[in-house]
């Protein structure tokens, strides 16, 4: 008869904490000949432990540990190491897609987040129109009540590269926020995803009431569903820190973090890229009226269309394969 899970995972966690620790040197590049022999040792039982885990406690957290820690016993011990770009090319083939899909909940409730701070923003704005002087910035205002729109003299200040570089650079600023402000137990990830909510839909409103919806549109229809989408990704792999310094299961909350972890920061580094080129679509088509407002919405849907279905539907032959194959 198998013990109780506790009992199971506090026996054998000295042995998993130290072929974590070799498997880091591993990576680091600093470990000792003499220590491969060891390596392979806790591998061993690391291995026989995954089975035990596998038969007694399936789907515990306990399990997916081990199943992660073999897998990279594994890949250190018997394979060759992955030339990067072939590395880079799964990645996107498969794992950020795939990682995607399987923290699913944690997206939706960031994006739940998100959707109720543009409706609290819009709302104050439409019901209080003091509201706008609490929530929208001076700068803004100052414009609108020309008639005319804050991006409007972007590109007479700067060229569009240089618009595009700055606009990567802040995104990139806001999407890092977003997610590292969730080891707060979560609390800084939802007060951002809240907080950028209502001033999008302040701003939002504000032009809306001024009859300045159209201008609004022409501006963020082009960048706005893969921009605000990506930040609602990283909403959601700050969520998952959050939701693991919680409630760490079984596991110490160190390693749990740990595990859970990484599915985060691939959700962010996989988004890396896609930010970098819609910041080229703000910085070159959105500002300006040199494309009509329907080449940018019918860009901005074409672009948003094929980021979700790229997102909902790549690896999944690979991942259908594989299971065929167990």
């Amino acid at each position: 008869m198998a013990a109780p899970l506790p009992v199971f995972v506090g026996k054998r966690r000295p042995d998993w904490e130290s072929l974590q620790g070799l498997l880091a040197r591993q990576r680091a590049g600093t470990l000792r000949l003499e220590e491969l022999r060891t390596l392979d040792t806790l591998y061993r039982r690391a291995a026989a432990d995954l089975a035990h885990a596998q038969t007694f406690y399936p789907g515990t957290d306990a399990h997916r540990f081990l199943n992660q820690l073999c897998g990279q016993a594994y890949a250190v011990i018997y394979q060759p190491p992955r030339d990067r770009w072939t590395a880079v090319k799964d990645f996107y083939r498969r794992d950020f897609p795939a990682t995607l899909r399987a923290e699913g909940r944690f997206v939706a409730v960031s994006a739940a987040f998100f959707i109720l701070g543009l409706l609290l923003g819009s709302l104050v704005v439409l019901l209080e129109p003091r509201g706008a002087e609490l929530l929208v910035p001076e700068g803004v205002r100052s414009y609108v009540a020309q008639g005319r729109m804050w991006t409007d003299d972007i590109l007479s200040v700067a060229p569009p590269n240089a618009v595009a570089s700055g606009i990567a650079t802040n995104n990139l600023t806001v999407i890092i926020f977003t997610f590292a402000s969730g080891i707060l137990f979560g609390l800084g990830t939802v007060f951002t995803l809240v907080n950028n909510g209502v001033q999008i839909g302040a701003i939002t409103a504000l032009c809306a009431r001024e009859g300045m919806a159209v201008q609004m549109l022409d501006f963020i229809s082009a960048h706005g569903p893969v921009e605000l989408s990506i930040i609602v990704i990283a909403g959601g792999a700050g969520l998952i820190l959050g939701q693991v310094l919680i409630d760490p299961g079984e596991l110490p909350r160190g390693q749990a973090l740990t595990l859970r972890g990484r599915s985060a920061v691939k959700l962010v580094l996989g988004c890396a890229p896609f930010l970098a080129c819609i910041a080229i679509v703000e910085g070159f088509i959105s500002p300006g009226s040199l494309f009509p407002t329907a080449v940018k919405a019918a860009l901005g849907l074409a672009l948003g269309g094929l980021f979700w279905s790229y997102l909902l539907r790549a690896g999944r032959t690979y991942s259908a394969a594989a299971t065929s194959l167990r």
